[in-house]
Parts: C-alpha cells; structure tokens; sequence
C-alpha cells in the first residue's frame, strides 16, 4: 500500500493534532450542557463565549459576538439559515415583486436554494463570470434595484480558487439599496484570504471548521445585529432562538483551535509556494494544460486551484492517480452526486476537451512541500500514460 498523499483538501481536511488535543480534553473535562444553571454549565457558556469573539476578530467584526456569531452544523446549514432565514421572513407580496441575485459558480448549498426560490416564482438573477471566474462590478450594479432582497456572492470559489473583491460589491449593493441583505458563503476563503466584515458591508458570511483542520460537524455565521431572521430549527432557544440544540462544545473548541492554527503567517507563505510549484510544474511537463483562474496571486486563494489537461478525462486521471496512493478530485465534493457537472467549467466558457480532463489540487496546514512534489509527479506520470494510450486506441 503506497503511502496516502492527500490533496483534496478543499473537499475536508484532517484535524491539527492540537485540535484533536484539546477536543479530547473538552470531551473528558468539559462535557456539561451550557445552558445548566449550575457552575460548570457557566463556565462551558463562557468557552463558548470565548470562542465567538476570537471567530468575530477574524473576520474583523464589530459589536457583540456573542449575539452575532451563531454555531452551525456546517457550510450548508449555514447558507440556508441565512438565504432561507431573510427570504421566509418577507411578506408574499415583496417576494413576488422582489428579486434575489447570486452568480453561476456558487456552491450547491446556495445554488440549490436559489433553484428552490426560483421555482417558487421568486425572480432570481444569475450573473455570469469571467474567464477567471470574477463577477464583473457592473453586472452586479445592473441586477441590484430597489427591489432586490438579498444578493449572495461566494467569497471564494471552490474550484478556481477565485476571490472576489467582497468589499466593491458590498459598496455597491448598499449604495443602490441599504435594505438589501449581502451574503458571503466565506467557507473555501476562511483564514486562507482577508475578510473585513464592516469594510464589506456584509450582513451575513458562512464559516466551516473542517476546511481549515478543524472538526466536521462544526460551522458558524456572522450575522449583522438589526437583521431578524426564521431559524430552521426550533426547540429550547439556545443561540438566541435562531438555532436551538444543545450546542456542540467540542465541536466549537476544536474549531478555535483550528482558527489559531491557521493565524501563522507561515501557513499562507507555504501554500502559496505549493501552488506555484504545482501550476509550474504541469506546465512544464505536459503539453496543453491550463491552469484555471486568476494569473494575480492576490486575487486568488492559495490554497485551491484547478488544472485542465487536453486529451485526458479528470475522472480516469483521478482514480489512477489513487491507485498510486495520490488523492486528487476532479471538483466539489458536494457536486458528485448531482446530475449536472462542470457548472464552474462552463460558466467561465472552457472547451469541453479541457472540461473533461479538469482536476482540482488543494492544500492544508497540514501538507508538506514531499506531499506536493510526490503528488504532482504522481499526477504528470499518469497523465502522460493516459495519454499515451488514447493515442494507442485511435
């Protein structure tokens, strides 16, 4: 058994071992409700305080983090809390009359919400993205009016690694229309690219722990004070009645430890000289590749990119590069069991040959440069083999 070189971290990571450290602590020691009256209860409800405000301080947010910060389950339940939470409250006749605008490489958690909506008779605006995966500003400027509810723009794609100027689009929106909620699905650009929550203007972001070396079953969403939402789940009020449920201690101490993890400004160096290796490396040695999204390295997340190889099927590539003990993917995870792939492919207009041989490289805290170099030669190896053997067969 070749030994496991994992570099698929956009689809989950593997947990710090400080973040397993303290969570196991946290399971034996801290295993009392936050809510229970008693002393021990108190102190688990001021961790969990504790917690908020180091989240709150990353994303560079202001006021109250206990109130604005709301622990999830994840990215997904995120994203509908806030999408569905705003929408649901609306009267009939503003949805009727209202519009909601996202762009076409969102991630299926509000891609999918937004299809629900527009089956409803909700008018939806889908903006369109450039080669690199960017919304351009005038488009937005065009879709938003007086009558737009809400406007959800993914901070960082999934797949092209593309980071979009938040703060532009925040100014535009609330310069055309302050009543409109702005939404970020932040989840792939947490800790990995700079958000400022008041620069931006934005009223709602979705947070994940388990992209960042954290646990899964853990997320959160920033929620700017003022905004009432309908929660999705009811039952004992915690988290202000907007999700109720016992809270996940553990969960919630091995996120914040995920969090200091990823504060060294060393991680970020790393990844940024794993992905230009990675990019200059396929180029090199194989003919017809092209690696998607920005050229700007300070337009895009270091930690996730996308190549696409002519003549080679991403699927086949991928699954031999498995057998070599290599992981890749060849996209979002949480598209895999979807009818319509390639969404991100055809939305900033690539060749269907190039869409077929797509893969997606991404990288942790955890990876080391030996992971890198042993993966993509894994990758270029076998990518030539194929290639060798299409041309056999014709």
């Amino acid at each position: 058994m070749n030994q496991i070189c994992y570099l698929d971290n956009a689809a989950t990571t593997k947990s710090a071992p400080q973040v397993v450290e303290r969570m196991m602590k946290s399971f034996q020691e801290d295993y009392f409700n936050p809510s229970a009256m008693y002393k021990p209860g108190l102190t688990e409800e001021k961790v969990i305080q504790g917690c908020k405000a180091h989240l709150m301080a990353a994303i560079h947010g202001k006021g109250d983090a206990e109130r604005q910060i709301i622990y999830t389950s994840g990215g997904s339940e995120g994203d509908n809390l806030l999408i569905r939470g705003i929408l649901d409250r609306k009267r009939p006749a503003l949805l009727e009359s209202g519009t909601i605008v996202t762009t076409a490489i969102e991630h299926p958690a509000v891609r999918e919400v937004f299809l629900d909506y527009e089956k409803r008779g909700v008018k939806v605006i889908w903006l369109p993205v450039d080669e690199e995966g960017f919304v351009d500003p005038k488009d937005l400027a065009q879709a938003v009016d007086a009558h737009t509810l809400l406007v959800s723009i993914m901070g960082v794609n999934n797949e092209l690694g593309t980071f979009q100027p938040l703060e532009t689009f925040g100014k535009i929106i609330k310069d055309q229309n302050p009543n409109c909620f702005f939404h970020s699905d932040f989840v792939q650009g947490f800790m990995k690219c700079p958000i400022d929550v008041e620069k931006a203007k934005l009223d709602g972001v979705t947070l994940c722990g388990h992209k960042i070396n954290g646990p899964k079953g853990i997320g959160a969403v920033y929620l700017r004070e003022g905004w009432p939402i309908k929660p999705l789940i009811f039952g004992g009020g915690q988290e202000h009645g907007l999700r109720s449920g016992t809270e996940n201690v553990q969960g919630i101490v091995g996120f914040d430890e995920a969090v200091k993890f990823w504060e060294s400004p060393e991680v970020i160096e790393r990844l940024c000289q794993y992905r230009s290796y990675v990019a200059d490396t396929l180029t090199e040695a194989l003919e017809h590749v092209k690696i998607l999204g920005p050229e700007d390295e300070e337009r895009r997340s270091p930690a996730v990119m996308s190549a696409a190889i002519d003549g080679v099927r991403g699927e086949v590539l991928l699954h031999a590069c498995e057998a070599q003990g290599v992981y890749i993917s060849t996209g979002s995870a949480c598209s895999t069991h979807k009818k319509e792939k390639h969404q991100v492919q055809k939305a900033i207009g690539l060749s269907p040959s190039y869409t077929e041989g797509t893969i997606r490289i991404s990288f942790s805290a955890l990876t080391t440069f030996d992971e890198v170099k042993r993966g993509v030669d894994v990758i270029v190896g076998e990518a030539q083999k194929l290639r060798k053997f299409a041309k056999f067969i014709k």
